[in-house]
């Protein structure tokens, strides 16, 4: 892994910390500039905590499609609601 991947790894889980979500079980890795998440994640019990898990990550792609150093998003993450 180059070290530019490590680094742009470390700007997106920056990102995914913003939010109030339970990401242990999400598993985020960059290879030649491309971001892959997979895994569940699902909301924290807090009132700030997002409602909408779909529409958090379509907004979370959306910001990381603008970053310098990122040319493609795959998102394969399973949104636990209970």
């Amino acid at each position: 892994m180059p070290l530019e991947d490590k680094a742009t790894r470390l700007r997106i889980m920056r990102e995914i910390a913003k939010y109030d979500m339970d990401t242990s079980l999400l598993n985020v890795s960059v290879i030649n500039s491309v971001v892959y998440m997979s895994g569940r994640v699902s909301p924290m019990r807090t009132p700030t905590a997002p409602r909408d898990l779909r529409k958090v990550f379509d907004s979370l792609e959306e910001t990381f499609r603008t970053m310098r150093d990122i040319h493609d998003v795959v998102i394969e993450v399973a949104y636990d609601t209970s």
